[in-house]
């Protein structure tokens, strides 16, 4: 099952973050095929905004999970050091283990 991207990419939704950051609406896997779906994670990034500490650098705010089947999703925020350790899951396959994004409660 494919996941729809809610948000589209403008200059001002990553303030001061560089092109290779993670970017708001994107799924990220920070595993590889040989280890075992605990000791991963999925991160759905949400929002990028600037530190407060003058020269921290953005911040990708969003929500992580452990890939373990039944885990729960949790609130994050990674840094540009973060970055490195994670590869974006193309828009057009499932996260690895298959369990649709963090959603926002629906409005009425």
């Amino acid at each position: 099952m494919t996941t729809s991207r809610p948000h589209t990419v403008r200059t001002e939704d990553k303030p001061g973050a560089p092109a290779d950051f993670f970017e708001p609406g994107a799924r990220y896997f920070d595993g590889d095929g040989f280890k075992a779906p605990e000791q991963t994670h999925t991160f759905q990034c949400e929002h990028i905004a600037l530190h407060p500490r003058p020269g921290a650098g953005p911040r990708a705010f969003g929500f992580a999970r452990n890939n373990a089947p039944d885990s729960e999703w949790f609130s994050t925020a990674l840094s540009l050091d973060d970055f490195a350790k994670w590869t974006r899951i193309p828009e057009d396959l499932d996260a690895p283990t298959g369990d649709a994004a963090p959603a926002a409660p629906a409005t009425s």
